[in-house]
């Protein structure tokens, strides 16, 4: 269950680098870090990031801090990339503990805190990308998971989505569903406990961890995110198949962590303008990733000769009736948890109607074989 707290700050913020570990600081010193307040009503931010700074997400938060920083004469935000202050999956673990004032990541990563932020990013079987947008924005799906990451002592922002991701990288095929027993898979969230309850051994690595586990036989089998980030990854290298769709993660909000005590420092102007460039940026990394995928799917195939694969129906069939029981008995045993899965299937029963009516009928009727002209 997550541990709701008052003050967010169990630990110093020097105390809580220097167990970060020598590494992971790098060339910098603890002393050469900007306090988050300075005289004179400005403030200066750390936002710690669970992605690299070459990524499409990296560049993503560089994008965002660059917006504030350039529009507002009260805030500077000064991003450090994963492992550049600490290693990626403590980038919420920093803002707790007063070293930085934000985190950008996922819902998943922190459920060493919170049972209840995985349902914020993403749910097997769950929302597509357009749907999510429409319950954060109009859904009430900000507040909603507002109250989970509040209960941490922080405030909740959707800053990118990945879009409909891919099934994963094996190096064996998956025929049926008892294929997945004792498969060694990198798979995060609500996805991974689902796999788990087949048998599969999961686990949790940041990106930067996810090619030398795979190609060293440490895992058998990863997801990652789509195409391009999976070709930026060179995950290719290391698998013989790659498969579709990404039932575990039909689309997956990126989440801007705030620390409360410091949202509640600035003024409503400024509260504002980090609302509005956290949405510009959400919509951003979406389109971005929608934009390139086709390109690099195709440079996989052709270039790289990855062998593409379908998980079969039955298999589905069986990983959506597992799903809905795996989660909703997560979402059980923590009222945080339980409140915002029930918010978002509620959203969910309702939208699926509207989108049999309107998206799928067009997909269907689109992928019908007239001639259309093609590049």
């Amino acid at each position: 269950m997550a541990k709701k707290i008052k003050n967010n700050k169990p630990m110093k913020r020097r105390s809580f680098l220097k167990g970060a570990g020598a590494a992971a600081l790098g060339a910098a010193t603890v002393s050469s870090f900007p306090a988050p307040a300075i005289s004179g009503g400005h403030m200066e931010w750390i936002a710690c990031s669970a992605f690299g700074k070459a990524s499409l997400l990296g560049k993503a938060i560089e994008r965002f801090a660059s917006y504030i920083n350039n529009q507002s004469d009260k805030l500077k935000i000064t991003v450090y990339h994963a492992n550049e202050l600490v290693p990626a999956l403590e980038s919420l673990d920093a803002v707790r503990s007063g070293a930085a004032q934000m985190a950008y990541g996922a819902g998943y990563y922190w459920t060493n805190v919170s049972n209840a932020t995985q349902f914020s990013a993403a749910m097997p079987f769950g929302l597509t990308a357009q749907e999510q947008n429409a319950w954060c924005y109009y859904g009430g799906g900000i507040e909603a998971a507002d109250k989970a990451y509040n209960a941490i002592g922080v405030k909740f922002l959707p800053l990118g989505n990945t879009g409909n991701q891919m099934g994963g990288w094996y190096n064996k095929e998956i025929t049926a569903i008892e294929d997945f027993n004792g498969l060694k898979i990198r798979m995060p969230g609500l996805g991974g406990e689902v796999l788990k309850s087949y048998g599969a051994n999961t686990v949790l690595l940041a990106g930067s961890d996810v090619l030398p586990a795979l190609a060293s036989g440490a895992i058998d089998a990863t997801e990652w995110i789509g195409p391009a980030a999976d070709l930026g990854a060179g995950l290719y290298q290391a698998a013989k198949y790659y498969y579709n769709p990404g039932w575990h993660e039909p689309a997956t909000i990126l989440d801007c962590s705030i620390d409360m005590f410091e949202w509640e420092k600035l003024d409503d102007a400024t509260r504002e303008m980090i609302t509005v460039a956290s949405k510009a940026v959400n919509m951003e990394v979406l389109s971005h990733f929608q934009a390139v995928n086709d390109s690099s799917y195709q440079k996989l195939i052709n270039e790289h000769g990855v062998q593409m694969r379908q998980l079969p129906d039955s298999v589905m069939n069986d990983l959506g009736q597992r799903a809905g029981e795996v989660v909703s008995d997560i979402a059980s045993k923590d009222p945080e948890a339980q409140a915002l899965f029930s918010h978002i299937v509620n959203f969910r029963s309702s939208i699926l109607r509207w989108t049999g009516v309107s998206e799928k009928e067009y997909l269907r009727a689109r992928s019908l074989p007239f001639a259309y002209p093609s590049a």
